[in-house]
């Protein structure tokens, strides 16, 4: 319908309007993630969490918006209601944490519940798992316990591209991709996987961010700053800003940071946000 009603135009307008429509389209499509820490111990304060701050840096260089990030305990009620609820809202789901061999490890259990799929033991991570770790461990034995690593909610996928790394990235209901909690293995395994994330958010291009520093406080540049993200909204560029307590060595009072994936386009909006706070862009 859209193309018969373009047909009176002449040609040229017909090319700008389809271009115009491309634009807008790839502004408006914005590839989702949302991310889940679980785990007793990080709302008890006894372990620090540093996955969720990995994979919002991860995330921003391949061009994924990172909407949301919910930390909740290991509970089966808890995991099911957050999980399901977020792969409801999103594109892509990530969980941290809760699928060790212990009794408090019920991510996949409670995945099964969320999505209402059986669990069933996955043989090629029994096997898997028994010829990295008798390479490691003297005496290893895979015992009940262990095998409880290997129970995934099916259907579901399990990527693997690690030879010397059992666990795999279990993903259920086609966009909820499960992780360990150990930083190490969550690091590497993402890393891994880098080119299965790029394929997901298609042509999803990375962020470019710019930071401009200024001894202005911020009150007095909140104005300018305001008038200015009225006027860029339109162009998807973020600008926020970000207050030292006092003055830095360098008389730095605030950082004011402009995000975007139009490279030249945060260029320009960095140069004007420097002109308009008597600033200066930092170096990376």
């Amino acid at each position: 319908m859209f193309t018969s009603l373009l047909r009176p135009l002449q040609r040229k307008h017909f090319f700008l309007c389809k271009r115009i429509s491309t634009v807008m389209s790839q502004q408006e499509r914005s590839f989702s993630a949302a991310c889940c820490i679980i785990g007793d111990e990080i709302l008890n304060g006894k372990t620090r969490d540093s996955n969720a701050y990995f994979l919002s840096k991860y995330l921003f260089e391949l061009g994924i918006d990172l909407k949301r990030v919910e930390t909740i305990p290991d509970d089966y009620d808890s995991i099911s209601e957050t999980i399901k609820r977020l792969s409801s809202q999103h594109d892509i789901v990530f969980t941290s944490g809760g699928i060790g061999p212990t009794h408090d490890d019920i991510t996949y259990e409670a995945l099964a519940r969320a999505f209402d799929l059986p669990l069933k033991l996955d043989e090629e991570t029994c096997a898997r798992m028994e010829r990295v770790s008798k390479t490691r461990f003297e005496n290893w034995s895979l015992t009940e316990e262990r095998k409880r690593m290997a129970i995934f909610p099916e259907p579901s996928i399990k990527l693997r591209n690690q030879d010397d790394l059992w666990v795999p990235v279990v993903v259920v209901n086609k966009n909820v991709h499960v992780l360990p909690g150990i930083p190490r293995l969550f690091e590497r395994l993402l890393e891994s996987l880098k080119p299965h994330f790029v394929s997901l958010a298609g042509e999803s291009t990375s962020y470019h961010r710019v930071q401009v520093a200024t001894e202005l406080p911020e009150g007095q540049i909140a104005s300018f700053l305001s008038q200015l993200q009225d006027e860029c909204n339109s162009q998807n560029i973020k600008i926020g800003s970000y207050p030292k307590w006092g003055k830095t060595k360098d008389g730095v009072r605030v950082v004011v940071s402009v995000v975007g994936k139009d490279q030249d386009n945060v260029h320009l909006i960095s140069n004007k946000v420097a002109d308009g706070i008597s600033g200066w862009i930092m170096k990376d």
